[in-house]
């Protein structure tokens, strides 16, 4: 299944509701693996692109948790790596996250 995810912060600091949408979302589908760093286990969510070779446009989601959940999308934050320089940190980072495949069409209603 395909989805449209919207980064609502930059560097850990929440956009305006406005640029997240200016934006734009990035489509694909979401990918969850775990990684071991020294003896510590980290779960990894990340954005794959429709195309295999191309890079992920977001940076991955560590230790994601679902906020919310909605008829029409989701919520998860999580922790996304920044590197400055030499020092690599950690800051909070939110996704909202709605289906990216068109709807279905010729659906009829029960009933009718």
């Amino acid at each position: 299944m395909r989805f449209k995810v919207y980064p609502l912060r930059y560097r850990g600091r929440r956009l305006a509701w406005r640029d997240v949408l200016n934006g734009g979302g990035h489509t694909g589908r979401l990918i969850t693996h775990y990684v071991n760093v020294g003896e510590e286990r980290y779960a990894v969510t990340k954005l794959q692109p429709d195309d295999p070779v191309a890079a992920s446009p977001l940076p991955p989601l560590y230790e994601a948790v679902l906020l919310g959940f909605a008829p029409l999308g989701f919520r998860l934050r999580g922790f996304e790596r920044v590197e400055r320089g030499r020092e690599t940190y950690a800051v909070v980072q939110e996704w909202h996250i709605e289906s990216g495949d068109p709807p279905p069409q010729g659906l009829v209603r029960s009933g009718q």
